[in-house]
């Protein structure tokens, strides 16, 4: 079941709008479609459970393209939970439609007028009543698995969405506690969320006392069973203590990856600054000696032009060019190792320069595509995907005979996708990587390892005859208490 094969009055409904995710008429359509349709639901019986019908409910948000793959990744679960059951039950979708919920969510935020709809929609497809819905997708969301795969700040913002979007939660607020200090809201959800009222409550919840009952009620956020935050809300009634504590212990797993997040950043960093201090080494070593050589070099030939008879003078000629053109590409290799100045520039900046150049050195037709927004890469991030476009660029200006390159660099919410395309020869791929290790030569090798230091996967997919591609996804994780990183520490 794709979003293709939805009901074609739904699928044309979708099209013809253009307006946000919330529609009166659209909606009042959607909800008699799933009535129409689900198993049962004319002659008055419960309905009979089957993902097609969950995924109908959803309408026209499950055309969303961005969140797709998290809509098929959810397929694929319940697919197996009911292959595994040997039956398709309510509890397989509700969990469905908990995960394409918060498939959804990561890409853009719900809002009640989307939600109320939609769970009398899958009410009606699943025999629940809305209230019932609410709940088992909001326990659902809070704990999607989905939501680990994200940096735990993105993680966080979407399960308080989703708080407010499904429970009687008005607003709410996340509150970090300082040493001898009042906390500080390290993310909230409404207007008023961050007001006196709430950073009190969180205060007393921190220092483990009993605030005061009224509409605005906290819970404490446990990191391996100690406080580490406040979770306060503003409630329309007085009797969702329970659903509180719910939505606390759900975040505390998000907080303790970041603390992992926080020691895995502090060896990445380490190990990655090492590598970089020896290329920085690298560009130092050719600046103060080859280069100095080549520029001595330059000079004996200029001088020793002037002394020869004019008929030698056009082999001089074409000696000094060459010697002008060994001078710029040595500048131009020391400084693209020098990590200091490429992290001054912004990434889709650094990737531009690389394709003009591979453009102007070869005649290579090489087109660019750059989407998103790459601003919270750490430093780490950010060199090992420039390192990875430079090699790929040497491969195909030295190796691939290629006549055209294609370069595309996406951000998500969840990682930053790389991929490298060229028409040219192609190669063996496990063969030529074994060869080039043992000779010593590490480029993509070394490509390859920078991204798995960094968590992320590092593809090469090639045949003889070509085409070939360099595919690296490198995720955003970033912890929440993590400094920005300016540049990398290369002193010596």
């Amino acid at each position: 079941m794709t979003a293709d094969s939805l009901l074609p009055s739904t699928a044309h409904a979708s099209r013809g709008r253009a307006g946000g995710w919330g529609d009166a008429h659209l909606s009042a359509d959607l909800t008699a479609e799933v009535r129409l349709h689900a198993p049962g639901a004319r002659s008055g019986r419960p309905a009979r459970c089957d993902l097609g019908s969950v995924e109908r409910a959803f309408g026209r948000h499950f055309f969303d393209q961005r969140a797709r793959s998290g809509v098929e990744a959810a397929r694929t679960r319940a697919d197996r939970l009911r292959d595994a059951a040997g039956v398709m039950t309510e509890s397989i979708g509700m969990t469905f439609a908990s995960d394409v919920f918060a498939s959804l969510a990561v890409e853009r935020p719900w809002r009640s007028h989307d939600v109320r709809p939609l769970l009398g929609n899958i009410g009606d497809t699943l025999g629940l009543a809305p209230e019932q819905v609410s709940m088992q997708l909001l326990i659902g969301c809070l704990r999607a698995p989905q939501l680990f795969e994200l940096p735990p700040l993105t993680a966080l913002e979407i399960q308080l969405s989703v708080l407010v979007a499904l429970s009687p939660a008005v607003e709410a607020s996340l509150w970090l506690g300082q040493p001898d200090k009042a906390p500080i809201c390290l993310l909230a959800q409404g207007e008023t969320a961050t007001t006196r009222r709430f950073r009190t409550v969180a205060r007393e919840i921190l220092e483990g006392r009993q605030p005061e009952r009224g509409l605005i009620i906290g819970a404490a956020v446990r990191r391996w069973q100690r406080p580490w935050a406040a979770l306060v809300i503003r409630v329309r009634s007085r009797d969702v203590e329970a659903l509180l504590e719910e939505a606390a212990s759900a975040i505390s797993p998000v907080a303790e990856r970041d603390f992992l997040l926080e020691r895995t950043a502090e060896r990445e960093r380490l190990l990655v600054s090492a590598g970089e201090r020896r290329l920085s080494r690298l560009g130092f070593d050719l600046h103060d000696g080859a280069l100095q050589h080549v520029a001595t070099l330059g000079a004996d030939v200029h001088r020793v032009r002037t002394e020869l008879p004019a008929h030698l003078k056009p082999t001089l000629d074409s000696l000094a060019e060459g010697v002008s053109e060994l001078d710029r590409v040595l500048r131009e290799l020391a400084h693209s190792l020098e990590p200091a100045s490429l992290l001054r520039r912004p990434l889709a900046g650094v990737v531009e320069a690389e394709a003009a150049s591979l453009r102007e050195r070869t005649g290579i037709d090489v087109r660019t595509r750059v989407l998103g927004d790459f601003s919270a890469m750490t430093a780490s991030q950010k060199i090992a995907v420039i390192r990875v476009v430079q090699e790929a660029c040497a491969n195909v200006r030295e190796h691939s005979g290629a006549a055209s390159v294609e370069i595309v660099l996406t951000a998500s919410r969840s990682c930053v996708d790389l991929q490298i395309t060229d028409d040219g020869d192609g190669f063996e791929v496990a063969r030529t990587l074994q060869y080039a290790a043992q000779r010593g030569r590490l480029g993509l090798v070394g490509g390859s390892e920078r991204v798995r230091l960094l968590g992320g996967t590092f593809d090469v997919r090639s045949r003889v005859g070509g085409p070939t591609t360099v595919s690296v996804i490198v995720p955003r994780w970033q912890p929440l208490a993590a400094v920005g990183e300016s540049s990398l520490q290369l002193a010596y």
